[in-house]
């Protein structure tokens, strides 16, 4: 009998032990009916129980066919019951824009997590994402198109440099079109035909198609403008062709037509308008030629061509040299300046100071991580020895998984007071911001 009860006491205890790990969660949405174009949510949630003393490492990745926009540091923090245990939960977004039809698997992938396992102990996990599919399609109605553009709204305008009435032969007109799609890339607008019959010729400018979007990376609507002059070459009644675009609404699950109508115009002769050839020149004796020495004839290319030449070229060699290793410097300024800890710490300072909880929290972790490498939460402020500074920590840990969030009157603005005196201190310690890391046990 005791064996039995041992038996089912560690059965107990390893159940227990494995219920108190790491959960991952992910799901798409929509996760059926895609259609190529349409964003695809992916959310992904990590849990954990007690809480976290660090930032999840959620992973960035690229999908075949398709563009991936990675979440921009804006965590949804939760709390969950799991097993009888309270969990911490961290929820990020991505969004995915299928290109082609087909099916689309995500590659595996893991997510980096530090707990609190046994408090204050830190705990270092790694979790596997769940492998999602899904498959975009077009549907049947829009399959014989050269394109497939779904979207909620698509509207388009075109605007002329003056009226086509009373055109002339040899006068010019500005058309331009502008075709607007709302949540989808302007990349996926097709060319429009600006053609124009006999007696007008046409001079289409490079388009320019351009995106709007969210600070999230989401898209707000694209956009793509065309641009022709019609030159009148000779008098005459014209008619350019109407344009017509097809586009799939998804809000009614239809194929639409989005049409500009064609216009007539009528272009008057022009007295002014002169096509005839040019008058024969008049005959002149011909002098006989002179001699020119070789200097004279081409001293203009050695002293100004020549040095020209090569300044072009040594311009162009060092442009194709170092321009490359510049923009490289700079991408590389711009990234370390964007993760610096002084960034880091102007966004928890921030935070606080507008009352966000959620975004407070996520900041705080990602500044300790930057300025106290290896350092728990729970260290930090047991190294730091600051009880009010502790005590609106846990105030703010509390008004995010504590079960009785109206206890918890968390002051963020006396939160980031003592974090910036804190610092401060620190910083005259050590001399600069950088060095915050040695941090007095």
């Amino acid at each position: 009998m005791r064996d039995v009860r041992r038996v089912l006491l560690a059965m107990l205890c390893a159940a227990s032990c494995a219920a108190q790990t790491p959960v991952v969660r992910a799901h798409l949405e929509p996760a059926n009916g895609i259609l190529v174009g349409q964003p695809v949510r992916l959310v992904v949630s990590v849990f954990v129980p007690n809480y976290f003393t660090g930032s999840p490492d959620f992973p960035e990745f690229e999908l075949d066919n398709s563009i991936v926009v990675l979440p921009q540091d804006r965590p949804q923090n939760s709390n969950e019951q799991i097993g009888g245990v309270t969990y911490a939960g961290i929820t990020e977004t991505y969004t995915i824009y299928p290109q082609q039809p087909g099916d689309f698997r995500l590659p595996a992938a893991e997510i980096t997590v530090s707990y609190a396992s046994k408090p204050p102990e830190t705990t270092i996990a790694h979790v596997s994402i769940p492998v999602l599919i899904f498959h975009a399609d077009v549907p049947v109605a829009a399959r014989d198109l050269d394109y497939f553009l779904p979207t909620t709204q698509l509207t388009i305008q075109q605007k002329w440099s003056s009226s086509p009435r009373n055109l002339r032969a040899g006068d010019s007109i500005e058309r331009t079109v502008t075709v607007t799609a709302t949540r989808m890339q302007g990349m996926l607008i097709p060319p429009l035909p600006l053609d124009a019959p006999d007696g007008i010729r046409v001079y289409v400018e490079e388009p320019v198609v351009q995106d709007q979007k969210t600070d999230r990376g989401e898209f707000v609507y694209g956009r793509r403008t065309q641009a022709a002059k019609y030159f009148i070459q000779k008098e005459g009644d014209y008619t350019l062709s109407a344009i017509e675009l097809k586009w799939w609404n998804l809000s009614t699950n239809r194929l639409v037509s989005a049409v500009l109508p064609a216009v007539h115009f009528t272009a008057a002769a022009n007295s002014n308008y002169v096509t005839e050839l040019p008058p024969e020149p008049e005959q002149f004796p011909i002098a006989q030629p002179k001699h020119v020495s070789l200097w004279s004839k081409y001293k203009f290319w050695i002293r100004v061509v020549l040095p020209c030449g090569l300044a072009v070229v040594i311009l162009f060699w060092l442009c194709w040299r170092y321009l490359p290793l510049l923009y490289r410097w700079l991408q590389l300024w711009r990234t370390r300046r964007e993760n610096s800890e002084s960034s880091y710490f102007r966004n928890l300072d921030l935070a606080c100071r507008r009352g966000r909880a959620t975004h407070a929290y996520g900041w705080l972790l990602k500044w300790l991580s930057r300025a106290y490498p290896d350092v728990t939460l729970h260290q930090f402020l047991g190294r730091a020895a600051d009880p009010a500074l502790s005590s609106e920590t846990n105030k703010l840990g509390a008004s995010l998984f504590s079960k009785h969030k109206q206890d918890a009157h968390w002051s963020g603005k006396k939160m980031a007071e003592l974090l910036k005196q804190h610092r401060k201190t620190q910083i005259a310690v050590t001399g600069r911001a950088q060095n915050l890391l040695k941090l007095n046990p």
